[in-house]
């Protein structure tokens, strides 16, 4: 499985010199709590910490980055790489309710990092880590205020010796800067770099099956993948924000530039596995491919209402301009291997042939209005018109082939507070959104597909019992083009995705001491279309499941407060994993325990966590859209430290 720097954290840095500035300074990692800080169940990131039923790449059955629907304080972010944790205070799920206030939103959800503001005290930090199985690391995080309320400093990073699970170490780095000027309480200007780096990045084999049959098990801990096929790349992300007050008119602005540039890729297929184990071995290698955009947005929001009827409208500019490079793969046959069996042997020479090369352009005006009436309807809606060109270079074809579309774009969404903490909610989206790209053992491999018109409906209603404790419910109608493989190994469009569901959260503390995020989701996704008619593929498409639980919570213990522990358990139904529908991963679920310490160190802030995975030592495949097959991690141990000085 080959490495992208999202699963970096920070690089050890200059700012570890910071520690021996004086000054007392808010906790700041030492406090870092998923559980605690979530308002929903439906997804949410605290430092190192994440929790709930949808992340950044799988929401509804789908992922916001690949849709491209990624924001940078509200602000468009075509997003090639991770923002590095060090700038980001929270990463949040815009979806169902939580997106009603939320200019603009996405069929798909949006993902909103939102950035560190530096206060106007010193907050220094280091974080040790061991663990899981044989990883290190260390972590260092700097806010400085350079000059009160005016100028402030926010840096960081980390260095990882990391094992994924199946005895392949890595080595991982980033550092990242923000600097952020605030002359005046109406203008604020923000201005960050972050690079990422990753070596010895040993790949993990992927399987894929003959039949209607799932691959024989394996011993997960043990590494049979080949010592020279090591992934080496690096990203980067720069970018620049501004506000400026002009009484009840704002201005905010955002560029950005993200680029994820990979030196050497692998992917070690084990294709048409048998029942025994037994599979033909080819390695597929690449070699100089990148992926780069620059993008943002320009937004007017004057306000118009009152204090307690407040009427907005915005005006919405958003571009981006993507270049990607990528194919000329060397394919090697390394001959007849067993899954789970290490096998070495010595490096090829390897002959790479030429570049396929894409280029996207589009352009966005949007009107968007959001506004309360009556003390307790919420109303938002929004008009955009998209221009999108994309042209593509393919290396035995010196004529570009050209797409474009160029759509007009509605959403109109309402909240209402019927009666004391009850509120009702609807929505509808349509949306212009990247589709994904063709996975390893696809003969186009990494080409793109087109921007698909995409549309959601969804309801649903939200119920405070008190403030301490919040359910939400709703129901939803997703559709969109649905790409996969075809019977002749290319990655196109196959028919029509519908995707209709149930998602359920409870969150909050219902009694003194104990905090709960719970969260279910029942999904019903079907395919339409030729294919399907002709039974080429079956109505259900691959990797998707019908239903996704987790509970977790964490209670304080009240005779020793500075301790607390937790539990989680997640809970996945059966999954997807042949196009014909004949073949499906049993349900499963699995059980995470934890213990927290709060103490103080040479009078800062600290914590120690503990994290134990799998606690059951659960066996299961997992899947994705491809049908590749990895197994899912075994039980481990992690501990981390971390301190505010």
């Amino acid at each position: 499985m080959s490495f992208s720097p999202v699963h970096v954290r920070r690089i050890f840095s200059a700012s570890v010199a910071a520690l021996a500035l004086g000054g007392t300074a808010a906790a700041q990692r030492a406090d870092d709590n998923a559980v605690r800080s979530a308002e929903d169940a439906f997804g949410t990131t605290i430092g190192n910490e994440d929790i709930g039923l949808y992340n950044p790449n799988e929401a509804r059955g789908f992922s916001a980055i690949d849709a491209g629907n990624a924001r940078i304080d509200g602000l468009y972010f075509d997003q090639q790489i991770d923002p590095v944790s060090h700038l980001i205070s929270a990463a949040t799920i815009r979806i169902g309710i939580s997106a009603q206030s939320y200019p603009l939103p996405a069929p798909t959800g949006i993902v909103d990092y939102a950035l560190i503001r530096a206060g106007d005290k010193p907050v220094r930090s280091l974080l040790a880590s061991a663990g899981p199985f044989g990883s290190l690391g260390i972590e260092a995080d700097l806010q400085l205020p350079l000059q009160r309320d005016r100028l402030s400093l926010v840096a960081g990073g980390t260095l990882n010796k990391t094992d994924d699970g199946y005895s392949a170490a890595s080595g991982y780095a980033n550092i990242a800067v923000m600097p952020r000027w605030t002359p005046s309480d109406r203008f604020e200007l923000i201005v960050f770099g972050s690079t990422s780096w990753s070596w010895a990045g040993e790949t993990q084999p992927a399987i894929y099956v003959a039949g209607d049959y799932l691959p024989p098990r394996i011993k997960r801990d043990r590494f049979y993948g080949q010592s020279w096929a090591d992934n080496r790349n690096v990203g980067a992300n720069f970018g620049a924000l501004a506000r400026l007050d002009l009484g009840r008119t704002t201005v905010r602005f955002g560029a950005f530039r993200s680029l994820f540039s990979i030196d050497r890729n692998y992917a070690d297929l084990f294709l048409d596995t048998l029942p025994d184990g037994t599979a033909n071995r080819v390695m597929v290698q690449e070699r100089d491919t990148r992926f780069a955009s620059m993008s943002g947005e320009l937004r007017l929001t004057h306000d118009f209402g009152a204090d307690r009827a407040p009427q907005r409208v915005h005006l919405v500019v958003r571009a981006r301009d993507q270049h990607r490079r990528y194919g000329g793969a060397a394919l090697v046959d390394l001959g007849v291997a067993r899954i789970g069996i290490p096998d070495p042997q010595p490096e090829p020479v390897i002959a790479f042939g030429p570049k396929t090369r894409d280029h996207v352009r589009q352009l966005t005006g949007a009107l968007a209005y959001e506004g309360r009436l009556f003390g307790r309807l919420e109303l938002s809606a929004g008009l955009q018109k998209a221009f999108y060109r994309k042209e593509t270079i393919a290396p035995d074809d010196p004529v570009p082939v050209e797409g474009r579309d160029s759509p007009w774009l509605a959403n109109v969404a309402g909240a209402m507070r019927v009666v004391g903490g009850l509120a009702v909610y609807g929505s509808y989206t349509q949306g212009l959104e990247e589709g994904g790209v063709a996975p390893n053992n696809a003969v186009n491999r990494n080409a793109a597909s087109p921007a698909l018109r995409t549309r959601q409906v969804d309801a649903g209603l939200r119920y405070a019992f008190s403030d301490n404790l919040r359910l939400v419910a709703g129901v939803f109608d997703v559709r969109k083009p649905y790409f996969n493989i075809d019977p002749d190994g290319v990655y196109r469009r196959l028919g029509d995705f519908r995707q209709r569901g149930i998602e359920m959260s409870l969150t909050g503390s219902p009694v003194q001491g104990l905090y709960l995020v719970a969260g279910t989701l029942f999904l019903d996704p079907r395919v339409t279309g030729e294919e399907v008619r002709a039974g080429i593929i079956g109505r259900k498409p691959v990797g998707q499941t019908s239903r996704l639980t987790i509970v977790s919570g964490e209670y304080e213990l009240p005779w020793a407060k500075a301790f607390s522990v937790g539990a989680t358990v997640t809970s996945v139904g059966a999954r997807m994993a042949s196009a014909d529908n004949r073949l499906s991963i049993p349900a499963r679920s699995v059980l995470d325990l934890s213990a927290r310490y709060r103490f103080k160190l040479a009078g800062a802030p600290a914590s120690i966590v503990a994290r134990l995975g799998n606690l059951f030592n659960n066996f299961g495949w997992r899947t994705n859209a491809s049908a590749v097959f990895v197994p899912n991690g075994q039980r481990r141990l992690s501990v981390s430290m971390a301190a505010d000085f």
